[in-house]
């Protein structure tokens, strides 16, 4: 599948969980801060793309990509995320506001980053891996 195609499902996907209007739904579109999903929103949207592209997501998927090419190891310092994990997180996910992962962010902001465009680019790694 192309991106485009992955996108066209997706966004097929996120209409069902979050009830919103197609148009809405862009490449851009953030899914918690900009189309309102909550975490449980999240987690329901992976279930449906594992059933719906064949693929499975793991939970905290990003945060395991990072951690396996922090050269210190050290992942986050009291909830923050160390200078490592802030260089290694914007190479795997270009597609977020760069400009977001500066020295004081916390792990628990991760999700308010999340774009269609990461869940697309991440289907489509997935896929070519199968």
């Amino acid at each position: 599948m192309n991106e485009q195609e992955i996108f066209e499902k997706l966004r097929e996907l996120i209409r069902t969980v979050l009830g919103i209007s197609i148009d809405k739904i862009q490449m851009d579109s953030v899914l918690v801060t900009g189309l309102g999903a909550e975490s449980i929103d999240l987690l329901d949207l992976s279930f449906l793309i594992e059933d719906s592209f064949g693929i499975i997501i793991e939970p905290n998927e990003f945060e395991k990509e990072v951690k396996k090419v922090i050269p210190s190891g050290e992942y986050e310092k009291n909830g923050y995320l160390t200078e490592d994990a802030l260089k290694e997180l914007k190479k795997a996910l270009p597609e977020v506001d760069q400009n977001r992962l500066v020295p004081g962010f916390r792990k628990a902001e991760i999700p308010s980053l999340l774009t269609v465009s990461v869940f697309v680019h991440l289907i489509q790694r997935k896929l070519q891996a199968k």
